[in-house]
């Protein structure tokens, strides 16, 4: 063994220590039942240790292996690294933009995109960078996904794409999502950074539509602190959105040299459809020839790292949240009186991010009574995002078309919220919070 070989194995059994000793202080003084959390070990740290003082940065092979893992575990072709679930969004719609892409592939400003008003604001918001107009249409409160039975109406001779989140988790009937699309000619892009490991008909989610975008924020199902993910199983979509990524440049090999680079990749014109779309001098470097209006949203080689060793832990990580979700099914379904409990579809398998309550009407107390017992308590909740999304102030001014009259989106913003399943919390956490709820009904039922 090396000098330096003997070096590192020093330092990562001292991140391995420093883990034990200073992470485990940290969780004896929890006090509060958290609705989320990062859940890790040593093993992600001396990951990232390792990419440290591997002294690339930037994208190099940790990157290309996190992509090329996360897409085989979930059965995508293509996957993308950004440097979060909203890039993934965004850099999803900015390749349907591109110039490379013909008609059938192609959105332009002005087209229609069927989505729901109860929505997270990266959603919405690339469909308003780049021009597009939102057609919003409602919800069904026991899923808060897209009502299904809304879209014929919907459609017109202007709506070009269905860009649909999986919410909390729950995923939307896919099959019948990918029929209609197809049925129509529309471009299907799923949301599915609440949904990481859920499944349709044995199929992972993500991977039905033309895109599906995934976020590694703490709060989901695996985290690199930020981050997100874009698949696709198009070749061309990829070979656009990994130009986009990476400022537009024509070269998305992972290493080149531009005086020898031949790679059927980057070659030295590029043509679509028989028309070329440059010509530049032989040796003109690729890596700085632009085919493309650009983004930079890259991710780092010391969250790939920690993704790595994250995504090994994604099949524990939703048993867990499965088995969390569960328990607290079983505790509060004697409640039904009080409360619209989440139901998934028959043929999905949901690796829920959070357990929604919607309260029903004409019960004795209101939401803002019963969280303030649950603060009072020292258990964390969230909202359901951005509610209706038409009554936040940012989006008051924006163009757009609904169906319908939003009622359950009004409803869902008025009357529920979640709280946690994620794996950080046992199943004493889990019947903590239902004796909790079980003592407030107790008295103010």
């Amino acid at each position: 063994m090396s000098d330096k070989d003997k070096i590192l194995e020093e330092i990562l059994h001292l991140v391995e220590r420093y883990y034990e000793i200073a992470y485990k202080a940290i969780e004896s003084k929890k006090d509060i039942v958290s609705y989320s959390g990062a859940v890790f070990d040593s093993e992600e740290l001396k990951s990232v240790v390792e990419a440290l003082l591997y002294g690339r940065l930037a994208h190099g092979k940790y990157t290309l292996l996190f992509e090329n893992n996360f897409a085989r575990s979930i059965g995508a072709k293509h996957a993308i690294f950004v440097n979060s679930g909203s890039s993934a969004n965004l850099l999803a719609i900015a390749t349907l933009f591109s110039e490379q892409l013909d008609d059938s592939l192609k959105l332009r400003p002005g087209d229609e995109v069927i989505t729901p008003a109860l929505t997270f604001p990266t959603t919405l918001s690339p469909l308003l960078i780049y021009g597009l107009k939102p057609v919003f249409i409602d919800v069904e409160l026991s899923t808060l996904n897209i009502d299904l039975s809304m879209l014929d109406k919907a459609v017109s001779d202007r709506t070009k794409a269905i860009f649909v989140p999986h919410t909390l988790g729950n995923p939307v009937d896919m099959e019948f999502l990918r029929e209609f699309a197809d049925s129509h000619g529309l471009l299907l892009i799923e949301d599915s950074c609440d949904a990481l490991g859920s499944k349709f008909n044995g199929k992972y989610v993500g991977t039905f539509g033309h895109f599906g975008t995934f976020s590694f924020y703490p709060a989901h199902q695996i985290t690199t602190g930020e981050g997100g993910m874009l698949v696709t199983n198009d070749d061309r979509l990829a070979k656009t959105a990994k130009s986009i990524r990476d400022w537009g440049r024509a070269c998305i090999m992972p290493s080149c040299n531009p005086l020898t680079c031949g790679d059927k990749e980057c070659p030295k014109s590029y043509s679509f459809s028989g028309k070329k779309i440059y010509d530049l001098p032989d040796d003109y470097d690729k890596r700085y020839t632009y085919i493309n209006i650009g983004l930079n949203v890259q991710a780092t080689e010391l969250q790939a790292a920690f993704g790595l060793k994250q995504l090994g832990k994604l099949s524990a990580f939703c048993n867990t949240r499965r088995r969390n979700f569960k328990l607290l099914m079983d505790e509060l379904e004697e409640f039904d009186k009080y409360f619209i409990l989440p139901e998934a579809h028959p043929k999905s398998e949901p690796c829920w991010f959070a357990f929604p309550i919607t309260l029903k009407p004409n019960i004795p107390f209101r939401r803002s009574v019963l969280l303030k017992w649950l603060v009072k308590n020292k258990i964390d909740y969230r909202l359901p995002f951005a509610g209706n999304i038409l009554k936040q102030p940012g989006y008051k001014n924006i163009g757009y078309r609904v169906v319908g009259d939003l009622k359950n989106t009004d409803y869902a913003m008025y009357n529920t919220f979640f709280v946690g399943v994620y794996p950080g919390l046992k199943a004493e956490d889990i019947a903590y919070v239902a004796d909790t709820i079980r003592k407030f009904i107790t008295n103010n039922g």
